[in-house]
């Protein structure tokens, strides 16, 4: 096969060089790091990109030519545009409107490659590439080929000439795909009086749409209120303009089932509260001791509820500018110690007071956003403080939210707060776990596996696991320096890969694991739907079989095979395979994703990734019970828990009361 350095060279040598000479005509210049043709003209940046396709060279048997085929695209940009987007909402609206698209080739000689432009491909190698070229539909599926004296002389003046056509802001909102894209754009180039027009029609849009929507469901109608917001907000920023939404998004009370979970003879929780989310796409939700609620929803949307579900406090958090925006996954929770709640860097206090704490302005390149999420939070009573790690800084501030200490802790990765022992974790990628004090000077490294850099303390902080992608995952007793090995996949054994696994050779890593509460046992999930304990401090593996009825409903595995062009789908059911005296579960997917425990660890359940079942367990690694879930469980610090799908949440609480977990 051809080597990909040897395309890239030809490429550069035989078409770049053409294309570069009638271009540099009309004043584009080769930009060689970005491979791409640009010149400015009207506020646009005007932009020619040179690529081939997976498989570029074409061979013609009859006339014995060879041919490098070469795509063409093209597209304009408006830097300026994409600035003031940020200066005036906190972000960049990326304008990108792509011209033209064009497919050409150039004859090649056998004297344009060497031995040197070859190689011999791996049986791998060559699979993929065959897999890829029959997906693609071939080798010869090229169509649509400008010949290269047409591209040229004809072509390219004309793909200039819709360039520059195309670069003028009129232009662009008089040719929008979408009725009302652009109306911003207007704003920016100075047609106020039309932008004043379209977003009067836009608005009016959206109020009928609501209308209408609202009618059959306040669901579908969601969507539609929150574009309005974002109308309502963003046209008051860069216009006179001050339109009013007179739609409002809220979470409901409904009529309660009286449903319940029953985990074991003593453990059970019943329905106290359910309520309707539907209206919003909920990231995630906390209740505090108090028994109060806050959701953190999309747009960066925070309520809080009481415990009867009222709402008290509402507050959209903003983009800051400079700082890109929040995504789906940031901290929140419950501060422990507190019953106040946060999201990322923001502090809802049981008052219903909203702090931010401000987190350190970086000096970047020009043009680029600041990350704008933290690592972990965590409020230290002994100095009233609140404790951030953000980027590789662990930061202190007080309790009106003034930053007061900086402390850079090198490594970032894998960074929590631990305010009973006055220890910030970190990690030295990939090789070891670091305990600082909160001056930031090292207390103890301890080192792991490859790739390993998931952990958990048990809760007496005597015991430290790192765990995740080698097999043999480490265990450290921090009391006496003795170390373990846990095989969450017992792959020593004789014949376990190949009874259990035979047509796979990887990822046989623990990926969740936790202690109980008491210290006496650690529960993990590996790869491949293996559930797995290990008593303490004995480190004696046992293996967690589910009851047979629960087996049966284990979501078999598919595969596909190809060989000689036909596809074969494989499925793997779950089932119970002996080795060595040993009783051990051959299992596909199904993966653990939480474990929890109650009555100090007398009972624990698991909760599976597929099919959503969650399964309960005593201390002896007996499973009680199974259910099938409709969404996702959490465990609250009030010893409440949630069953939250995309429409509802229910919460339940403890039938006997609980100690916390």
């Amino acid at each position: 096969m051809v080597r990909e350095s040897k395309i890239k060279e030809l490429t550069n040598e035989k078409v770049t060089s053409l294309i570069d000479t009638e271009l540099s005509k009309y004043g584009f210049k080769f930009l060689k790091s970005k491979r791409q043709f640009i010149r400015q003209e009207n506020g646009f940046n005007q932009i020619v990109n040179i690529y081939t396709p997976y498989s570029p060279l074409v061979y013609d048997e009859n006339t014995e030519q060879i041919h490098l085929v070469f795509n063409i695209s093209s597209q304009i940009e408006n830097p300026d545009y994409e600035n003031w987007c940020l200066e005036k909402f906190g972000e960049k609206n990326h304008l990108s409107n792509r011209i033209e698209n064009l497919t050409s080739q150039v004859e090649l000689s056998f004297q344009d490659f060497g031995s040197e432009s070859y190689y011999e491909p791996t049986a791998s190698q060559q699979f993929k590439h065959n897999v890829t070229v029959s997906l693609m539909g071939g080798n010869n599926s090229h169509k649509d080929i400008v010949p290269i004296t047409d591209l040229l002389k004809a072509n390219i003046p004309n793909l200039v000439s819709k360039l520059k056509e195309n670069s003028n802001i009129l232009h662009i909102h008089q040719n929008r795909e979408y009725p009302f894209q652009y109306i911003y754009l207007l704003v920016f180039g100075g047609y106020n009086e039309i932008a004043n027009v379209e977003f009067q029609k836009y608005y009016d849009h959206l109020i009928s749409l609501i209308q209408t929507k609202i009618k059959i469901s306040e669901t579908e109608a969601s969507g539609y209120i929150e574009e309005l917001n974002r109308l309502v907000k963003g046209s008051r920023k860069v216009t006179a303009l001050s339109f009013s939404n007179p739609f409002k998004l809220s979470v409901k009370i409904s009529e309660s089932k009286s449903d319940w979970f029953e985990f074991s003879q003593t453990t059970k929780f019943t329905e106290i509260l359910r309520l309707d989310i539907s209206q919003f796409e909920v990231k995630s939700l906390n209740i505090n001791s108090n028994g109060d609620i806050l959701i953190f929803a999309d747009n960066n949307k925070v309520i809080k509820l009481n415990s009867k579900g009222e709402s008290v406090f509402e507050v959209e958090i903003e983009v800051k500018k400079g700082f890109d925006k929040i995504f789906r996954e940031v901290p929140t929770g419950v501060i422990k110690g507190t019953n106040n709640f946060f999201v990322n860097n923001y502090i809802i206090t049981s008052d219903n007071e909203f702090l931010e704490l401000p987190l350190p302005i970086q000096k970047l390149k020009k043009g680029k956003l600041q990350n704008p999420h933290v690592i972990d939070l965590a409020f230290w009573d002994k100095a009233d403080m609140y404790l951030v790690i953000y980027e590789d800084n662990f930061l202190a501030y007080n309790k009106n939210g003034e930053l007061k200490k900086v402390i850079n802790i090198e490594e970032k990765y894998g960074s929590r707060i631990i305010v009973e022992k006055e220890w910030v974790i970190t990690q030295k990628r990939d090789s070891a776990i670091k305990i600082l004090n909160f001056d930031g000077e090292t207390i103890e490294t301890y080192e792991y596996g490859n790739a390993n850099n998931y952990y958990e303390f048990s809760p007496n902080y005597q015991y430290l696991i790192c765990f995740f992608y080698s097999t043999k995952s480490q265990f450290h007793d921090l009391k006496n320096g003795k170390k373990g090995t846990l095989w969450a996949h017992p792959t020593f054994l004789k014949d376990y890969k190949e009874k259990m696994y035979n047509d796979i050779n990887h990822n046989f890593g623990m990926t969740i694991a936790k202690f109980s509460p008491d210290n006496k046992y650690i529960v993990g999930g590996a790869d491949h739907g293996k559930y797995v304990a290990w008593t303490l401090p004995q480190l004696e593996r046992v293996e967690l079989i589910p009851q047979h009825d629960m087996i049966t409903l284990l979501e078999p595995h598919k595969t596909t095979r190809f060989s000689n062009d036909k596809s074969e789908d494989i499925i793997t059911k779950a089932e119970l395979i002996n080795l060595e005296n040993q009783t051990f579960l051959k299992n596909r997917g199904n993966e653990i994703r939480r474990i929890n425990f109650f009555e100090n660890g007398d009972i624990f359940i698991t909760e599976l990734n597929h099919g959503n079942y969650i399964l309960s367990w005593d201390r002896n690694f007996t499973n009680l019970t199974y259910k099938k879930l409709e969404g996702r469980l959490d465990f609250h610090s009030n010893n409440s828990m949630t069953q939250r799908t995309k429409t509802e949440v229910i919460i339940y609480e403890p039938k006997y009361k609980l100690p916390p977990t």
